[in-house]
């Protein structure tokens, strides 16, 4: 006992005099790298420069401390000097400084790190990061108020305080030098095996060490005199260090004494507390814990028990599945029975798992499941049939209502979808079979006795005549439409049946998506969509597929009713179906465009012909023909139906809003073939556009041809004329204002019946060139005129007689072209062309008085022409080209202008 005291003594005495771990200076360590070890500050300095800092050019920045960040750098760079103090200033002893670490620590006083005087002046503190631009380069004034301060005001301060200093150095250097009293203390050292917690004498290593003098000394007794001495040496030192540690801690200790009694009873206490508590858990143990186990324990055994009576009944329900399903299906409850066997499979795959009994009844139901698919399947193409095949005249939706719905509720139950193949295939096959009987019904009326036969391809590649087509549609539209209607009425009770949630499944069974309803719907309506597309494609090939002669139009009305009856029929097709099918307009589109395009080849052939042969002379108008214009005119548009009237004579002139029009032939001809096509356009819409383009494309041919056979002189070879008189060329504008009147009523009828179909931006470019070749004609009249009054007037001498011959013969040729003009031009026109005439009568005659030298100074010859003037102007006045009332000065004032 007294060897361990004395070695717990001196291990107390030991790890007290140990240094605490705070004062161990800390470059021996890394706070990042533990692992590593420095033996001096010289490397610990180097791995901080080296791991633990960054290099941006000579500047190096510390991140030796937490988080990366040195809590001791200062703002501003550090060069290698620099950074080597900072790293021996705050990093390699520990700082005494015990203030917690805040965030306002990592803040600094900007004014005194740009005033540093350790680090100089940095005059690029501001602009190294952000640009020169951030400072602004203002030069500060001095203050006014501010003294200018020079060494001169401190030199009274130096003399004084010099002195002083002087004094201070002399007394320093006398104070004699601190010598410091080392302390002597005992060097004596316990070894280290009486420090350890076992001290084992038996161990021959041990004893050696603890006996060193007994093993090599021969006197045994001097021995243990100088091992009892040593002992005691080494107890002396441990009980000094004792009282020096009971000294250090002589009041905890003499305060540890005084408490033990205290202590003690305090534990006696506790003690007694203990055992009490001990007693009165287990008085709770047996009261309030044993029992209520007992009682979920019973609780669970009942629970078992009544889960195994569950399933007793379960089993016995599950056996009387089969028997519950014939009964379900022998009255149609389609729907129940596979939910009965939907939920029995459930139930035999999780509740009765493991019953062995069961084992081949998941099979059996599986296999009824699929004979149930194959009968629903068996029976919904059996109604379709039927219903579909019902005769026309029964008018009502669905006899059996009631069976398709447990049928087609059934087949959803399942989520088979090639019900609607089937459904497809049956309303295809009706709609054939209808359309079939419909072609032999049309086909059987045709004279002959042949029998007709229609089997397989045959009825597919059998045409119609046109009247024949007439008669097929009217009698295939009702029973078509009546198809549909079942057909729809069909498809939206199996959309409604879809909806159901008896079909769509509870939250309990494998109920249907929104995608898998939508995606059911989407191939109902596609069906609807394929069957539409399929009866127009297949009405469309019957009627308007063949070009021979005997398929042909007669006229415009078969095209009219044929078209009325495709509209009709489309139209009630898609408010049945809801999809527009344009197979059966196309097809009578193409067949109307070779229809017109025949039609507008002959008449632009006839017209073409009329044209070449035309004399260019005033023709007489038909009644029918005016007839029909007064209609327009009456209306002052283009009527829906043109009466072309009889039984009057024909007239000079083709009269238009009480305006008479002499015209040629052809232009009757153009205005018949025009209302020909306006009337077509109204009978058959489908083909607007293109009769748009053919009206303009003749009336670009009528101003064409005009244009090179009277003003080109084509009429001499095509026609045989001698010339092209003025005449003619006054009938060709003429001809040509009948057709600008015409032009707005043909663009005001296709407006108002077909304005959202048609583009009628031709019409504006042939005005325009009609207008133009018109203009063309009337310089063309000026023209031939003005020459002729030149070549009278290169011979003119201005003496008596007056008027002169040649005056005379002027006159002549202005009376002729009045004459030429009267009965076909407008009086405003001829004016307008007297005008033209006049202007260049009056260019010429100034030119022939400048070459005679003859002004207006009242000589002879002034005299002469002056009266020759006042002839020409009379004659202009009695054939009324000019104004009565203008004044003779004013008309030719100008001719004596230089």
């Amino acid at each position: 006992n007294a060897t361990s005291d004395l070695e717990y003594t001196l291990h107390e005495d030991v790890m007290e005099d140990e240094p605490a771990p705070c004062k161990k200076p800390t470059w021996q360590n890394c706070v990042h790298c533990p692992r590593l070890l420095f033996s001096t500050t010289t490397e610990f300095e180097r791995h901080v420069q080296e791991k633990h800092s960054i290099k941006e050019g000579s500047i190096i920045l510390c991140q030796y401390g937490q988080n990366g960040m040195c809590s001791a750098l200062q703002f501003g760079d550090l060069r290698k000097a620099g950074f080597k103090y900072h790293v021996r200033e705050y990093h390699l002893y520990v700082n005494d400084d015990n203030n917690d670490w805040t965030f306002y620590s990592s803040s600094q006083n900007l004014p005194a790190v740009l005033n540093d005087p350790n680090r100089g002046k940095q005059s690029n503190f501001l602009t190294k990061t952000w640009g020169d631009s951030f400072v602004d380069k203002v030069e500060i004034i001095p203050s006014p108020y501010l003294p200018d301060i020079t060494l001169a005001h401190f030199e009274s301060y130096c003399k004084r305080i010099a002195r002083r200093y002087r004094r201070h150095c002399r007394l320093k250097e006398n104070v004699p030098p601190k010598t410091k009293i080392q302390t002597v203390e005992n060097v004596c050292e316990v070894p280290e095996i009486f420090y350890e917690q076992s001290l084992p004498l038996s161990d021959s290593t041990v004893f050696s060490k603890v006996f060193p003098s007994l093993c090599d000394s021969e006197d045994s007794n001097v021995a243990i005199r100088s091992l009892q001495e040593t002992l005691s040496t080494y107890l002396d030192v441990v009980e000094m260090k004792i009282s020096k540690q009971v000294a250090l801690k002589s009041d905890a200790f003499f305060h540890a004494m005084l408490s033990h009694d205290t202590i003690m009873e305090q534990m006696a206490k506790a003690v007694s507390t203990v055992r009490h508590t001990r007693q009165n858990i287990k008085q709770v143990k047996g009261n309030l814990t044993e029992c209520p186990l007992k009682l979920v324990s019973l609780t669970r055994i009942n629970q078992n028990l009544g889960n195994v009576h569950e399933l007793l009944k379960l089993i016995a329900t599950v056996q009387q599945t089969q028997p519950m399903i014939q009964l379900l299906l022998s009255t149609s409850d389609y729907v129940a029975a596979l939910d009965l066997i939907s939920s029995t499979q459930k139930v035999l795959s999780t509740r009765l798992s493991g019953i062995q009994a069961f084992r081949h009844l998941s099979p059996q139901l599986t296999e009824m499941k699929r004979l149930i698919h194959k009968m629903l399947s068996n029976e919904f193409q059996r109604f379709i049939v039927s219903d579909l095949n019902r005769p026309p005249k029964d008018a009502s939706e669905t006899p059996e209502r009631d069976n398709i719905v447990s049928i087609v509720s059934g087949i959803l139950r399942l989520k088979e979808f090639d019900f609607i193949d089937t459904f497809k295939s049956e309303a295809m096959t009706s709609l054939q079979a209808t359309i079939k009987q419909s072609v032999i019904e049309v086909i059987s009326e045709r004279d002959g006795s042949s029998e007709i036969v229609l089997r397989g391809s045959n009825a597919d590649s059998m045409w119609l005549l046109c009247n024949e087509g007439i008669t097929f549609l009217q009698k295939v539209t009702p029973c078509l439409l009546n198809l549909f209607k079942r057909i729809s009425f069909l498809t939206n009770l199996i959309i409604e049946v879809c909806q159901m949630e008896d079909v769509t499944g509870n939250e309990n069974e494998e109920s249907w998506t929104p995608e898998e309803l939508a995606s059911a719907e989407d191939k109902l309506k596609k069906m609807i969509v394929s069957l539409s597309d399929y009866c127009n494609e297949r009405c469309a090939n019957l009627i308007v597929t063949k070009t021979d002669k005997d398929y042909v139009f007669s006229d415009l009305s078969h095209l009219s009713k044929l078209s009325k009856l495709i509209e009709s029929f489309c139209e009630e097709c898609e408010k049945i179906t809801g999809h527009c099918s344009n197979a059966m307009n196309l097809a009578l589109r193409s067949f109307a465009m070779k229809y017109i395009q025949t039609l507008h080849s002959d008449r632009r052939s006839q017209l073409t012909a009329t044209l070449n042969m035309e004399r260019w002379k005033a023709a007489e108008v038909p009644y029918e023909l005016q007839s029909a214009v007064n209609k327009i005119c009456e209306g002052g548009e283009i009527p829906n139906k043109i009466v072309y009237e009889t039984g009057k004579p024909d007239g000079k002139f083709l009269m238009i809003n009480k305006e008479n029009y002499a015209v040629v032939g052809t232009v009757q001809l153009l205005i018949k073939i025009l209302l020909e096509y306006c009337a077509a356009t109204k009978q058959s819409p489908v083909i607007v556009q293109y009769l748009l383009h053919c009206m303009l494309e003749l009336i670009r041919l009528f101003n064409s041809r005009c244009c090179q056979l009277v003003l080109g002189a084509g009429a001499i070879q095509s026609a045989g004329l001698k010339t092209i008189s003025t005449s003619n060329l006054a009938l060709v504008s003429r001809s040509l204002q009948v057709v600008m009147w015409f032009l707005p009523m043909i663009r005001s009828l296709l407006e108002k019946h077909h304005s959202k179909e048609l583009t009628l931006n031709g019409f504006g470019n042939i005005e325009s060139d009609i207008v133009s070749h018109k203009k063309e004609i009337e310089n063309k009249i000026s023209t031939i005129v003005s020459n002729m009054l030149c070549s009278q007037l290169s011979g003119w001498e201005a003496k008596p007689p007056v008027p002169s011959q040649t005056f005379r013969n002027i006159s002549k040729h202005l009376v002729k072209l009045h004459e030429a003009l009267i009965d076909i031009l407008p009086s405003e026109q001829i004016q307008f062309i007297y005008k033209r005439v006049h202007d260049n009568f009056k260019d010429k005659l100034r030119e022939q008085l400048l070459k005679m030298n003859i002004v207006a100074n009242g000589s002879p010859q002034h005299g002469v022409v002056t009266s020759e003037l006042t002839f020409y102007l009379q004659t202009l006045k009695t054939l009324r080209v000019i104004n009565e009332t203008d004044n003779e000065d004013n008309i030719l004032y100008d001719v004596w202008l230089n």
